[in-house]
């Protein structure tokens, strides 16, 4: 073999050579440099599975595998790393030391493969956490390719040489790293782990300092990462083979250990307090057959861990769902799920996850809400947004969709293959709970899955049918694109925690999750607001945007678009939503969590300039079930907490005119995906003196009457940067105050990195406070019925009954013992009084309700 020029930037050695190399390597013995312990992986005492340990993080997580003791990469694809969690090169000077052993899974030595495999070092992100390193960092990378060459670096200044792989079944690769002047020399070096034999070696001397900050990785095939249908698909792609790894060590002066960034097993876990009923949801990596296969819960008590309950670990999902009954919800308890790690040698290591499980604040003056929702992972881990939640300290926390989307973490969806999709699913998920697990193991949480959740741009679920293909024109068309066990795993891990669902299974057997959760005194309903809706395809008029559910004419009127036989929340759910309307026990105060707004509001979608007449994705369609389900809010004078929009807001809605139905906030995205805007061709009327012009009474896209109360357009120019561009895109999180003394609400919007200590830092024109009432429509009522007094309990709902349906028209729980009811309309009415907690009541019928009615009545219970 000829040997190449030998240059500054790199050479090649024969055998020999490579052995003097690897044992000239410098070394220091000045206590200072003493490098922390070693870092040696333990694969081979791991059993088979696809998590390959609490030190690592796989991307994806879908294409890595532990298999007979080593590390896999199954997917012949490129940009595969598995980075080590536990440590990284720090921001100072010093050396490293890292080594590996490779083979190929392609055939039965490294030159029967393909691609390329070795390390990533110095892997950042634009935010430099380490966890933001994980997913949208890039590195330098050093490793081998299976054609015969080593590399250091990419792109311009990259250096290689050939090294004569021969027969070599398994290849050693060690990488050092050492301070030469301002810069760094890299030496790569390749044996054959078999025989001991050097392969040859490849030096750079040039290498920036700032190169070599940040996280340590392997890597399976050098180049971008991407999905593997585009690998596949693509004939200059990369070549890209699969490859295993074994025997991973680091060490050096500039390694920093870090091993309380260990993660899992036990990774996060979520749970609910309703009626006595503790259920929580604890969240698993996906563990292999020889694993233990259940974990237990334990509370403190009398200074000692006891345990109360044990889940088994769902096989497909890796969840273990822990249910105790009669719990003793007065007390704050200290709580710690414990796992067992088996490892191959016989040892076992105990995980453990402490939190508290906080008494249900029934008595609290005020229950606080954070509303929580479309959280794209641009700046996970969201640390200002976590610390900014933290500060407000909620008593519970609704997630109210889109926890991720298809984009998060990269590498894209799968749609073939329902395991493949699942380990998927999982790692978008698992982002999710990284980011807030230390506020969800301390408080109750609900977690409601949108469209993007499903992996849809837009869902129109009917149900639960299978759409007519994986397009985003079958969406359209209505049911779901992915697999019905997809469907079945997202709603297990984000809603096997709430409270237990009177929704049976429908199409397809995919499960319903729509129910009721009373906690702090507030009931809450919990609904699935895309699962049953109608898809607009063949059901209304042709557009003429290229989109079924985009209309761009402007003539378009929207009665066209209301037609018989459409649903929203349909007829199993609307049933549920009017028993708990009438349903006050426990209850001072309600509220509805779903997905999104009842409303049409947006005006401009995506870009600035793509206005759009109306919108199908949106909720105010279709009308008749919207206003039926509007009106059943009311019924109960309940407040909607909701996202989806991407668009801050509070608006009141209106059925037959302005202001006659219940109160709603969109929260703000955490993340911004695709930013709208609501600029209405005219100002808002009744709005109040000096008030921005988008506020005020409006018509939706729709037709229905609208009040904006406020409302936090997206900036159109956008700063450079990931945290500035999402703030510019009006990205943050909301809190909601129910006040039960005086029946109050109060509506927080919180821009992405505001610090809640320090005043006047809230989006424009919040906090916004109103009334319970004013989810009851008071403002358009038009007659009063007789001031009710009532004797014998305290806190008594007082329900108004339209005589000539005997229907209720609304109840409300009353703060005192008196209060004088109104209603829509002049006519005959009979007020019935509750207790809901004893069942006990009383009515009176025949009661006119009549402008300036000033009579008063008494019942007593």
């Amino acid at each position: 073999m000829s040997k190449p020029p030998v240059s500054r930037r790199s050479f090649l050695v024969d055998s020999a050579a490579a052995t003097a190399a690897l044992s000239a390597l410098p070394r220091t013995g000045r206590a200072e440099d003493t490098p922390p312990p070693q870092f040696r992986s333990r694969w081979h005492l791991v059993p088979d599975r696809v998590w390959p340990g609490a030190e690592f993080w796989s991307n994806p997580l879908q294409d890595w595998r532990i298999r007979g003791g080593r590390l896999e990469c199954i997917r012949p694809a490129t940009g595969r790393t598995v980075h080590l969690l536990t440590r990284d090169l720090a921001d100072r000077p010093g050396t490293l030391r890292m080594s590996v052993q490779l083979g190929s899974l392609d055939g039965p030595t490294v030159a029967d493969g393909a691609g390329s495999a070795g390390f990533v070092v110095g892997v950042r992100g634009p935010l430099g956490d380490y966890r933001n390193n994980l997913v949208h960092g890039s590195g330098f990378p050093a490793g081998l390719r299976a054609d015969g060459r080593l590399f250091l670096g990419q792109g311009a200044g990259a250096v290689s040489a050939p090294v004569d792989l021969g027969g070599a079944e398994v290849v050693g690769l060690m990488l050092e790293a050492e301070p030469a002047g301002p810069a760094y020399r890299l030496t790569l070096v390749a044996w054959d782990a078999k025989t001991a034999e050097p392969l040859g070696a490849v030096v750079r001397e040039d290498v920036p300092a700032g190169a070599l900050v940040g996280n340590l990785a392997l890597l399976s095939n050098l180049g971008p990462p991407r999905p593997a249908a585009q690998q596949a698909n693509n004939p200059d792609a990369p070549p890209a083979g699969r490859w295993w790894f074994g025997e991973w060590s680091v060490s050096g002066s500039k390694v920093e250990a870090h091993d309380d960034r260990r993660s899992g097993p036990i990774l996060f876990n979520q749970y609910t307090l309703h009626g006595g009923t503790l259920k929580m949801t604890v969240q698993m990596p996906p563990i292999g057959a020889a694993d233990e296969q259940s974990l237990r819960l334990l509370v403190e008590r009398d200074g000692a861990w006891q345990p109360v309950a044990e889940g088994r670990i769902h096989p497909r999902f890796f969840i273990a769902n822990v249910r105790v009954e009669g719990w003793d919800d007065r007390a704050d308890t200290p709580y710690r799920v414990h796992y067992t790690e088996r490892l191959g040698d016989g040892s076992t290591r105990e995980d453990h996850f402490d939190g508290l499980i906080r008494r249900d604040p029934v008595g609290a003056e005020v229950l606080t809400v954070a509303d929580i929702s479309c959280n794209a992972h641009y700046a996970f881990p969201n640390e200002a947004c976590v610390a900014g939640v933290a500060k407000l300290d909620p008593d519970l926390i609704a997630f109210t969709g889109d926890q991720f989307y298809e984009s998060t973490g990269g590498f894209g969806v799968e749609r073939d293959d329902v395991d493949i999709a699942l380990l998927d699913l999982l790692r978008k998920w698992y982002q999710h709970g990284w980011t807030w697990r230390d506020l969800t193991r301390d408080r109750p949480s609900i977690a409601i899955p949108d469209d993007h959740d499903v992996y849809h741009g837009n869902l129109w679920g009917e149900g639960g049918k299978k759409a007519p293909g994986n397009t985003s024109q079958a969406e359209s068309k209505g049911g779901y694109k992915q697999m019905a066990e997809f469907v079945n795993g997202v709603h297990a891990i984000e809603t096997s925690h709430h409270p237990d669902s009177p929704a049976g299974p429908g199409l397809q057997g995919i499960t319903g999750y729509y129910g009721p959760l009373t906690y702090g005194g507030i009931g809450f309903a919990i609904l699935a607001d895309r699962q049953y809706k109608s898809g607009p395809d063949g059901k209304v008029p042709p557009t003429t945007s290229g989109r079924a559910d985009h209309v761009v004419d402007p003539d378009f009127d929207p009665a066209t678009a209301d037609r018989p036989g459409l649903e929203l929340l349909g007829d199993p759910q609307l049933r549920f939503l009017r028993e708990w309307a009438d349903d006050w026990r426990g209850a001072e105060m309600k509220a509805v969590l779903s997905q999104t707004i009842f409303t049409a509001m947006a005006t401009h979608h995506g870009q600035p300039d793509n206005r759009l007449i109306a919108d199908y994705d949106t909720n105010g369609w279709p009308q008749t079930p919207r206003n039926e389900a509007v009106r059943t809010l009311r019924r109960a004078f309940a407040f909607h907490l909701a996202g989806d929009q991407h668009l801050p807001a509070v608006v009141q809605y209106g059925v037959d005119e302005h202001r006659d139905a219940g109160v709603a906030f969109a929260s703000p995205a955490v993340n911004n995906l695709y930013a709208r805007w609501f600029w209405p061709e005219s100002p808002g009327e009744d709005r109040p003196q000096g008030a921005p012009e988008e506020l005020g009474d409006f018509r939706d896209s729709f037709g229905h009457p609208m009040t904006v109360l406020a409302c936090a357009n997206p900036e159109v120019e956008r700063r450079p940067g990931v945290l500035d561009a999402e703030t510019d895109k009006s990205a943050g999180f909301g809190v909601v105050r129910f006040h039960k003394p005086d029946r109050t609400i109060a509506v927080e919007c919180w821009p992405l990195l505001a610090d809640p200590t320090v005043p006047g830092t809230q989006f424009p024109g919040w906090p916004v406070t109103v009334s319970q009432l004013d989810s009851g429509g008071v403002r358009a009522a038009r007659a009063e019925l007789p001031e009710v007094v009532v004797r014998g309990v305290d806190r008594p709902v007082v329900q108004v009954v339209d005589e000539s349906t005997d229907v209720p028209i609304y109840g409300l729980r009353l703060a005192g013992s008196r209060w004088r009811p109104f209603t829509f309309a002049e006519g005959l009415y009979a007020i019935r009084v509750i207790d809901p907690e004893s069942g006990r009541s009383a009515e009176r019928r025949g009661l006119e309700a009549r402008k300036g009615n000033d009579a008063t009545i008494e019942i007593t219970l």
